[in-house]
């Protein structure tokens, strides 16, 4: 609800900036000079700062003499009025504020249970992500204007005569170590005790889905797991969410109901879990990373509750993470039964990871649906200033790559573009930045070069790494040119839907000539790309082979069965073409084949069974046969229009 004209805003800066209530007049009252947030990240609470732009800009709020006044109270008789300068300190002034307030309370310090972040948190080595891509997380999750290093160094000096500098790996606010109570961390979990032997599946699933689910989308950090895991402080919740996603690779009997039953499990307590702790408006940071895992998954809820069932779908949504991210308090402690809180174990960088994830998989949700983000953009003055640096690794490469797929939806998806049709000069921005992000951002040891035509080959310098290393990076090599393949065609797809703006000139029929080159260039990459892979499939202990694209369904499996299916509905529209047409020999063969004058429907039905046949590599997934089914379907439609055209030409 806006504030009526004239009437003072109440809730401070880091309040209404990151839209959140404020109970900071609540809380004058009580003799307390900040507000819950600020109090549980341990920062100023300010209002009307007067180093704030926004504030600068309100002329009228400034008074004579170069002094601001703060209001504090809510509105009635005891309202304080206090005039200071812009050079008083601000810790200062709210504690002069509170001190004229009746009545006068002793100031309860409430303990921290926020992600503290470290002098090194920006280090140029932290994670493999580079400082302006961290900072600009930072900016975006905790809408912060300087982020986390402006109110760490405020901090640091209010509290540096009281308490120690952190040194060394404990740097997340604990003074004294806390004792490691070594556990069975399953017998914590009495839900799961009623599945007939679910305890060593359960700690197989844990294990299989570090060593193959994990390496592609690392949300998680393996050792910091374990450590919370074996020292009693991993919630149910997340353990349930990492047995649930790691059972498909084990190789227990009846993992399919296993799976389903950990599902259930995770989504009973993640429910109760969020029904206590939604009033104050926090959640643990396990919490979250369970949920980020578990996004997507489909339950089978044929015997479950029909509360839990409804409740899930309303709640465990794509939505539902960004918004707990950008809106909740995360945790970082927990109780250890006892009146002290524990610090999860390396929270700060497990929580720029779960940034770092969030914001990624909202980029490439909200372009293949074509939907608004919920992570809000930079002001309008700052959106020149988007991290152009070039990556240094896996992380940085991918989310370079989701700031153009942000760029993409907003360029050709705004309702300009719906109702005008995509600006031709927005279409060859775009190509240029995916040709940038290739050749140029992309680190030289992830990129793909083609010496020969249809035949992939890398430039390795990774010869000092180890064989799990570099089957990890083979992974990251093929998920990245996955995910820039879906971006060329997301372009098709919003140029087909709305067409392009007809300026009156040729550059019209220029980037329709463009867009249909990009794709065919995408198709002919992608069938390259598949038979790279099939000579990098990754062995277990037991010998078994998983494809890469086993190891990474959402990004490859589900990249060849949309263009499977962009080449059976191109080769259909072949079929309606007149037969003078020249025929296309398919992808890869020999010229000499030209001579045989096949019809050019028939390459692409040689492309989609390619395609087809490489996303029919994820065994471990139980949606495979229902993606395969539907290619099939697509597949045998073209072989159909196929034949009735070659029928009637006989």
């Amino acid at each position: 609800m806006q504030l009526k004209r004239g009437l003072p805003r109440e809730s401070c800066d880091f309040c209404h900036r990151r839209k959140v209530k404020c109970d900071r007049s609540l809380r004058a009252r009580q003799g307390l000079a900040s507000c819950s947030q600020c109090t549980l990240r341990q920062g100023p609470c300010i209002l009307n700062d007067p180093a704030e732009r926004r504030t600068r800009r309100r002329g009228h709020q400034v008074a004579h003499g170069g002094s601001a006044g703060v209001t504090l109270g809510d509105g009635g008789p005891r309202m304080a009025r206090i005039d200071i300068t812009p050079g008083d300190n601000p810790a200062a002034v709210s504690s002069a504020s509170a001190s004229q307030l009746e009545p006068v309370l002793p100031l309860q310090e409430a303990p921290s249970t926020l992600i503290q972040y470290p002098d090194d948190m920006f280090g140029e080595d932290f994670l493999g992500l580079s400082r302006d891509n961290i900072f600009f997380l930072d900016q975006v999750f905790m809408g912060d204007g300087a982020g986390s290093l402006e109110w760490l160094g405020q901090a640091q000096e209010t509290h540096q005569d009281t308490q120690p500098s952190p040194t060394g790996d404990d740097q997340t606010g604990n003074d004294k170590p806390q004792p490691q109570c070594q556990t069975e961390q399953f017998e914590q979990f009495p839900g799961l005790d009623s599945v007939a032997g679910s305890k060593n599946a359960f700690t197989t699933a844990l294990h299989c889905y570090f060593k193959f689910a994990a390496p592609w989308l690392p949300i998680l950090l393996e050792d910091a797991f374990w450590q919370d895991y074996h020292n009693g402080r991993c919630s149910q919740i997340l353990a349930s969410a990492i047995a649930c996603r790691g059972m498909p690779y084990t190789t227990v009997p009846d993992k399919w109901n296993l799976q389903q039953r950990f599902a259930h499990d995770f989504r009973e307590a993640f429910l109760g879990a969020q029904s206590i702790s939604s009033n104050d408006g926090t959640i643990r940071l396990d919490d979250l990373e369970a949920l980020a895992l578990m996004i997507n998954f489909e339950y089978e809820d044929s015997n479950s509750p029909p509360l839990h069932s409804n409740l899930g779908r309303l709640f465990l949504r794509h939505e539902s993470l960004v918004m707990m991210t950008l809106q909740f308090r995360i945790q970082d402690r927990v109780s250890t039964g006892t009146d002290s809180l524990v610090a999860l174990a390396r929270a700060r960088e497990r929580c720029v990871l779960l940034y770092w994830h969030v914001y990624g998989l909202d980029a490439f949700h909200c372009l293949d649906r074509k939907q608004i983000s919920l992570v809000p953009d930079k002001d309008a003055s700052d959106k020149d200033t988007l991290p152009q640096s070039e990556a240094r690794d896996f992380l940085d490469t991918i989310f370079e790559l989701a700031v153009i797929a942000r760029s993409i939806l907003q360029k050709l998806g705004n309702n300009t573009a719906k109702r005008r049709g995509a600006e031709p000069n927005d279409v060859h921005d775009i190509y240029a930045q995916i040709n940038q992000w290739r050749n140029h951002t992309c680190p030289r040891h992830l990129r793909r070069y083609e010496e020969t035509p249809g035949i992939v080959t890398t430039h390795d310098n990774n010869n000092g790494h180890s064989t799990e290393m570099q089957r990890h990076i083979n992974l990251h090599r093929a998920v990245l040119w996955a995910l820039e393949i879906n971006c060329l065609m997301q372009v098709e797809c919003f140029v087909s839907d709305f067409g392009i703006n007809d300026t009156g000139d040729l550059r019209v029929e220029m980037t329709t000539t463009r867009v249909e080159y990009e794709c065919l260039c995408a198709l002919n990459d992608m069938m390259a790309i598949c038979r790279w892979v099939d000579m990098h499939a990754v062995c277990d202990e037991d010998g078994k082979q998983h494809s890469l694209i086993d190891l990474a369904p959402l990004a490859l499996r589900n990249v060849c069965a949309g263009l499977c299916y962009w080449a059976c509905q191109r080769g259909i529209k072949s079929t309606r073409l007149p037969s003078t047409k020249t025929p296309v020999a398919p992808v890869g063969s020999n010229r000499s084949s030209m001579n045989s004058q096949k019809h050019p429907a028939q390459a692409y039905i040689e492309n989609a069974q390619l395609l087809r046949d490489a996303a029919s590599k994820a065994t471990s997934q139980k949606d495979t046969a229902d993606v395969l089914d539907r290619l099939d379907k697509q597949i045998a439609s073209l072989k159909a229009a196929l034949g009735d055209v070659l029928g009637a030409n006989e």
